[in-house]
């Protein structure tokens, strides 16, 4: 099989060619729907074929896309899912019947899978939540029609087989160690290869941008997010394999950076707080203070009631 890889270029605008070999685990680099950005995934070899790690979004041009990298989809032994976000997942279904190989990932993304596939039931607890934060009807209207148009994104596939925290993944790299990290979504999972000190860190570890904190209400988002964050900071990393943009090294200034801007978050929070903005919508407007689509409204509200919680 010839893919896309950290040795060599590809004609194809959609890939990049970093600078460094990263130990055999190859990139595709697949468009996204909004067309000002790119979501990475990546094949980790195994003795005998590869493991598959995300899938990239369901939309026409990401299968030209797999095709123009050479891909022999009957090397695909596993798929496995850092979580079920629509540009992560949404083409998991398309992969496991063109290869066959089972789908895999955390049973609280699968758990998040059922309800979203209910979809006028999810649609209804996001519109409570959403008034509990004091959100405007109006404003609600057009989360919910924004989430309709989104419901095709979303993979309407179950789980072959659960991966569980700790989990060791043989790969022909060596052991490759499941760690859950929750926080941007609640059953999110980083993959460490210790031989190599290659993290797979999904949407855990992003540079420049910070990963969007999803609230739950089961458990304690922002807590699960900074204590993931330190999980991760005590690994031997070289380098960080992101689900966006370049890979980068000093994974411990890039997590110690993250929970400083988490606390300094949390600290601005309070103090709009204290200047009478009560709701997590009146929160969300006076901290990022410019206009947002529905979608970016509610996840702006969804992080105000994590730092609330």
């Amino acid at each position: 099989m010839t893919t896309t890889s950290y040795q060599q270029a590809s004609s194809s605008s959609w890939f990049r060619q970093p600078p460094q070999d990263l130990g055999g685990i190859r990139r595709v680099e697949l468009p996204v729907s909004s067309q000002r950005g790119s979501v990475n995934i990546y094949l980790v070899p195994q003795q005998d074929g590869w493991i598959l790690v995300d899938c990239g979004m369901n939309l026409p041009n990401v299968l030209p896309a797999y095709e123009a990298a050479g891909i022999d989809w009957s090397t695909i032994r596993q798929i496995v899912l850092t979580h079920t976000h629509s540009d992560h997942a949404g083409f998991a279904e398309r992969i496991r019947q063109l290869t066959g190989a089972p789908v895999r990932m955390h049973r609280r993304e699968n758990e998040l899978l059922k309800k979203l596939r209910a979809a006028e039931q999810w649609l209804s607890w996001q519109d409570e939540v959403l008034q509990w934060a004091r959100v405007p009807h109006s404003a609600r209207g057009c989360i919910r029609d924004a989430f309709q148009e989104m419901q095709p994104f979303f993979p309407t596939l179950a789980a072959d087989s659960y991966i569980e925290h700790g989990e060791i993944i043989p790969t022909a790299l060596g052991p490759m160690k499941a760690l859950l990290t929750p926080g941007h979504s609640q059953g999110h999972l980083c993959f460490y290869v210790a031989e190599k000190k290659l993290l797979l860190a999904g949407d855990q570890l992003l540079r420049p941008r910070t990963p969007h904190l999803e609230w739950y209400a089961e458990g304690n988002a922002l807590a699960d997010f900074r204590a993931s964050l330190r999980q991760l900071q005590i690994l031997s990393v070289d380098w960080v394999l992101p689900s966006h943009g370049r890979a980068f090294a000093e994974s411990e200034g890039r997590i110690a950076s993250l929970l400083d801007c988490s606390r300094d978050m949390g600290n601005r929070i309070a103090s709009l707080r204290a200047r009478g903005n009560e709701s997590a919508h009146q929160l969300a407007l006076a901290y990022w203070k410019r206009p947002m689509t529905p979608f970016e409204h509610r996840n702006a509200v969804f992080e105000m009631l994590a730092y609330i919680q």
